[in-house]
């Protein structure tokens, strides 16, 4: 059985890295860009939006075809006229990368289970600031506000939380502010499920192992 029986919409995605190649060489674009330059050269009931793109390249990212900067922009990583050894290096590079996250998984899941007084599977983490107790919700490229209101209708708690703290890395910290205004618009809100209404508190980038964590710490002003 070949690898591609077991890799779900790879024609359509590695699609999509052939069309970064062809449109943009090595240089950076975003999928706004991609996605003006296909209806340019295609028919436009054959292009998919802009987010569509987006979702694509962000996991042609993971398998190491395309770096990804943030914010939508991307940057082809290796042509695809590459010789084999430049294919190989790409390959083993990335491999290496998705076992040494999979070992760091590994490692914070065994200290979570060393710790005393384990939270439940179910319950969602705490951050402490200033006083408060934030519920976590960690947010991604592809996070809305629809998706995050129906995490908090569901999992925040009167008694054990004061609000909630966006968290993400460096790269999607402007979406992440952008997702922040949005979830403490109450006209916004008012669209969705969330009958709970936030105000930003703070924010801060904190040091999370090697790396560095964007948070911004919405406080709930209506029910908590």
């Amino acid at each position: 059985m070949t690898p591609t029986a077991k890799k779900p919409d790879i024609e359509r995605i590695t699609g999509r890295y052939i069309d970064a190649w062809e449109l943009f060489g090595d240089e950076i674009f975003s999928a706004e860009e991609l996605e003006t330059e296909l209806l340019r050269n295609r028919d436009p009931e054959d292009v998919p939006d802009s987010d569509k793109i987006d979702q694509d390249l962000y996991r042609v990212s993971v398998l190491g075809l395309v770096e990804w900067f943030g914010e939508g922009r991307y940057r082809v990583s290796i042509p695809p006229e590459s010789d084999e050894e430049q294919w190989s290096d790409i390959i083993e590079s990335q491999v290496s990368w998705v076992r040494s996250e999979i070992d760091a998984r590994r490692d914070e899941r065994r200290q979570k289970q060393d710790e005393p007084e384990e939270r439940s599977k179910d319950e969602p983490e705490v951050l402490e600031y200033d006083g408060n107790r934030y519920m976590s919700a960690f947010v991604g490229p592809n996070s809305n506000l629809n998706s995050q209101a129906r995490y908090y209708q569901a999992a925040l708690s009167p008694q054990d939380h004061d609000g909630v703290v966006l968290r993400s890395y460096q790269g999607v910290a402007n979406a992440t502010t952008k997702l922040a205004e949005k979830i403490c618009d109450d006209e916004k809100m008012s669209d969705t499920d969330c009958v709970y209404r936030f105000e930003i508190s703070d924010e801060e980038m904190a040091d999370v192992g090697d790396d560095l964590e964007y948070r911004v710490y919405l406080k709930e002003t209506r029910l908590l």
